[in-house]
């Protein structure tokens, strides 16, 4: 007795996300004149389905256009601002609008840079000395903890390049009221300055020789006395 052959699965068709395929001449019963037109490899016009499964899929493709770059932007922007509240990103610098400007709760004056001081030792061949002088007065208890814990000041020129504080030459001698910038701005004696008190601050710098014609002095100060969260900020001041 023979056997019945299995029934054979029916022919794979084209994968969901491929478009229709165009009606075969040998299927079209709108004669061979219809079926030339209806779109082929002469660079007609596509057929009807196809033209259709084609708009319905390009308001998706508009839409992964602009929520593609969204998605990814919007994490970045959310960790740049976290890194910039905990101090790990340096914040950018706000141009002080003459020689004055307020900064954490504190006002600071910039009454000029004074080149080449040395006490009588000469800086190595093709540097300079320069000191930045200020007065710095907090506002308040809080400001004057800022400016103890987290004060810095640094140099930069015109083409980006920056100075952090130099001690080689910090046996010269100073007035005795002049303040400390080494660890935090505080006073004489390395304490918090008192507020509303004015408290003159003197930062050294060994800087190039042909930095000094463009030369600024950037003061960065905590603004939040949070630890993870200390939100510096920065004033760049120019002579």
């Amino acid at each position: 007795m023979d056997r019945p052959e299995p029934a054979q699965p029916p022919p794979a068709g084209p994968p969901a996300f491929l478009p229709p395929e165009p009606p075969s001449a040998a299927g079209d019963t709108t004669g061979s004149a219809a079926g030339s037109t209806a779109g082929g490899p002469d660079g007609t016009a596509p057929p009807p389905r196809t033209r259709r499964w084609l708009r319905d899929r390009i308001p998706v493709a508009l839409a992964l256009l602009v929520l593609v770059p969204a998605a990814t932007a919007v994490p970045w922007w959310l960790e740049r601002r976290a890194l910039l509240e905990q101090g790990t990103m340096p914040p950018s610098a706000v141009v002080a609008d003459g020689p004055s400007a307020d900064l954490a709760g504190s006002q600071w004056q910039f009454r000029g840079a004074v080149t080449g001081a040395t006490g009588g030792e000469d800086p190595p061949p093709g540097t300079e000395l320069v000191d930045a002088v200020f007065i710095v007065t907090p506002g308040d208890a809080r400001a004057s903890r800022l400016l103890l814990n987290s004060c810095e000041i640094r140099a930069v020129d015109d083409a980006g390049r920056t100075w952090d504080q130099t001690s080689e030459f910090s046996l010269r001698q100073l007035p005795e009221e002049v303040g400390t910038t080494t660890f935090g701005c505080g006073d004489a004696d390395g304490e918090a300055v008192p507020a509303d008190t004015g408290q003159g601050l003197v930062a050294t710098f060994l800087v190039p020789e042909d930095a000094v014609a463009g030369l600024g002095f950037e003061v960065r100060v905590d603004t939040s006395e949070a630890a993870r969260a200390p939100r510096p900020a920065a004033v760049l001041f120019r002579d």
